[in-house]
């Protein structure tokens, strides 16, 4: 070698002595050189399968096979059968196919027009079959409707009255009685329990079903003590439970010594907290018709014996209260051999916060997947409004993360489906299917649903739509007993007070309103289950006028309806 310094002559020197040995070595042999070579073309190849390599590269095919299967097991590369012919496995390198997997993704979201809410709404209707030509029937058809809606909360009296009739028909109450006596579906009281500040103890105003063994994903942990907003009835009660399980209520009654009016109040409580629940509806449905005969007391309250000589010793099992009770709201006397008589509270009474209903302890990545498989079951489409209105046991934010993995697994697609949701919306490919023939679905008929029924999709707080452009303020009539009825996922009449006002949106047509009318009589005819309906229907207002008044009435006219204040006095000839 010959090395040439600045402002020197050239030298003639052993490379040994300029060149280290490091250097001067071969840096790869030819095994790692061959791994080097491969593993390089397989990085930019994409799927390629061993004789495509061993083309490419003349290796012996037991070396390839070798290091393929290396790699594979190293997360390097994917195995997979792909493009047309299915026979022959192929590897793709990993970086390549989430590349290719999110290019495909974005191509697909942008295939996607997303439609107007009134069309997510038809929708909805559809996918949870309330629409007439998606209802269910026969023996299954109420635990299909059950599961669908497992651990959402909703008003108690509206499960039989509204959500459970408008999806099956017809709609027997004895097959929710079989599902509950069965096991495999519990009921549990969804009301919030506060200190009470009134003197009538809180009743069961709302409810879930939840499957056994799957509550732990709607429900927190077992509560460490009695919560001190408990009565002192209702903590006997408590206790009880906890120390002989589940119990009939003649079992209770022996093991607290309470009468039975106070042991039906506080079962009534324990009900209304989520703490304990009964195998069988008969017994819910009597807790949520069941009213306390005596006010109950609040902690603030004065000692109502204060006044009494301090000999005194009261009659056992009468109560001593400090108001008189008011004649008018006593409960009404009911026949013994009626529901709700003195054999009306059936079943066993059981704790509800138990491993049994719980389930086994899932870590927050298995919750999560499960809540989210739940709500793509039942709403088709995903976004966090669902999780405002539910508020699972996991945040959104891990929700979020496995819907993210379903969707590069291809189980969802994300994009953007409806206007107005906020946030990202997940969806699987039947319900974008489902989607589009909503919103192109001309001859729908008109369906009449609950306001606060999981299918509407007009009262959920959306802050990206402008009152009045796709959510008429008519859309949200309160009350109880508000329904609205839709066609096309329009709403056409929006109702309150169980049909007694009634506001006719303003563009509806003549045919419209009288598939609405029908509609909203069908369903406001369907008998509640334990309950005694009137036969007679009075529509009082349309649209804040008097009802004869109104040119709409014609349509309930034809249904019917008398003209003496616009009154049905039985059900129509349709309804049977």
């Amino acid at each position: 070698a010959t090395i040439v310094r600045a402002g020197s002559s050239r030298a003639d020197r052993r490379v040994a002595d300029v060149v280290p040995a490091s250097l001067r070595a071969a840096t790869l042999r030819r095994g790692a050189a061959s791994r080097e070579v491969l593993a390089r073309w397989l990085t930019l190849s994409g799927p390629v399968s061993i004789a495509e390599m061993r083309e490419r590269y003349d290796f012996p095919e037991p070396w390839v096979t070798a290091r393929v299967d290396e790699w594979q097991r190293g997360g390097r590369l994917v195995r997979g059968h792909y493009g047309g012919d299915r026979a022959i496995p192929r590897w793709c390198s990993r970086r390549v196919l989430e590349h290719a997997r999110r290019r495909a993704l974005a191509k697909a979201r942008q295939q996607i027009t997303a439609v107007a809410l009134s069309d997510f709404v038809a929708f909805l209707q559809r996918w949870q079959h309330l629409d007439p030509r998606d209802r269910l029937g026969g023996a299954d058809a109420v635990g299909t409707v059950v599961r669908q809606l497992a651990g959402l909360v909703r008003p108690a009296l509206a499960w039989e009255r509204d959500y459970l009739p408008a999806r099956v028909r017809p709609y027997d109450a004895a097959a929710l009685t079989a599902l509950t006596q069965s096991g495999n579906v519990v009921w549990v009281g969804g009301s919030v329990h506060r200190e009470r500040e009134r003197s009538e103890p809180q009743g069961l105003t709302a409810l879930r079903f939840v499957e056994r063994g799957s509550a732990a994903r709607w429900l927190e942990g077992a509560p460490a003590d009695t919560p001190p907003s408990l009565g002192d009835a209702a903590a006997k009660v408590l206790d009880a439970l906890r120390s002989y399980g589940a119990s009939f209520i003649t079992d209770l009654q022996i093991a607290t010594g309470l009468t039975m009016i106070s042991l039906r109040d506080a079962l009534r409580e324990l009900s209304a907290a989520g703490l304990v629940t009964n195998d069988s509806a008969d017994a819910m449905r009597e807790v949520i018709r069941f009213r306390p005969l005596l006010p109950g007391s609040r902690r603030d309250e004065p000692d109502p014996t204060r006044w009494l000589p301090a000999d005194f010793s009261p009659t056992p099992g009468r109560p001593i209260v400090q108001r008189r009770p008011n004649l008018r709201r006593l409960p009404k006397w009911r026949r013994p051999d009626l529901p709700g008589g003195r054999d009306g509270w059936v079943g066993r009474w059981s704790l509800v916060r138990t491993p049994g209903i719980l389930g086994p302890t899932e870590d927050v990545e298995t919750k999560a997947e499960a809540v989210a498989r739940t709500w793509l079951d039942r709403y088709g489409i995903v976004t966090r409004d669902w999780w405002r209105r539910e508020r699972p046991t996991v945040s959104w934010r891990d929700i979020y993360r496995e819907l993210r993995r379903l969707e590069m697994r291809g189980e969802v697609r994300r994009g953007y489906f409806v206007r107005g949701l906020a946030g990202a919306q997940f969806a699987t490919a039947a319900a974008v299917d489902a989607l589009r023939d909503a919103a192109s679905d001309a001859g729908a008929p008109a369906v009449t649903m609950s306001t606060t029924d999981p299918a509407n999709a007009y009262a959920l707080p959306l802050p990206l739509i402008p009152d009045g452009e796709e959510r008429p303020a008519f859309s949200r009539p309160r009350g109880r007993g508000a329904l609205l009825v839709t066609r096309q996922g329009r709403v056409t009449i929006a109702v309150e007070a169980r049909g007694r006002r009634l506001v006719i949106a303003p563009d509806a047509t003549e045919d419209d309103v009288r598939a609405a009318a029908e509609s909203l009589v069908a369903h406001l005819m369907v008998p509640i289950p334990g309950a005694h309906r009137r036969h007679d229907l009075e529509i009082e207002t349309i649209d804040g006028a008097a009802a004869m008044k109104s040119p709409h009435s014609a349509a309930f006219l034809a249904l019917g309806f008398r003209r003496d204040g616009l009154t049905l006095r039985k059900p129509a000839d349709f309804l049977r």
